[in-house]
């Protein structure tokens, strides 16, 4: 079973045989949960990623306007 040590800054190293698995690159974004076990490592997707994923179910212009209608709004 592999195995890392903590730092005294908390850190440590996921072996590379996981990173690679998972994709974990510099920056990735972990989460932690516990659990009757012990602590599970939990990779979280990136919001970049994702963008353009939902851009097929509204028009741009309709989404700026409703925007810049909001913020004009609120203003008042």
């Amino acid at each position: 079973m592999p195995y890392s040590k903590v730092t005294k800054k908390g850190q440590m190293t996921i072996p590379v045989k996981y990173r690679r698995k998972y994709k974990l690159t510099e920056g990735a974004t972990i989460a932690f949960k516990e659990t009757n076990e012990g602590l599970l490592l939990k990779p979280m997707p990136d919001i970049v990623d994702s963008a353009g994923d939902l851009a097929s179910y509204a028009d741009i212009k309709d989404v700026l306007s409703d925007i810049v209608r909001t913020r004009k709004e609120d203003f008042r």
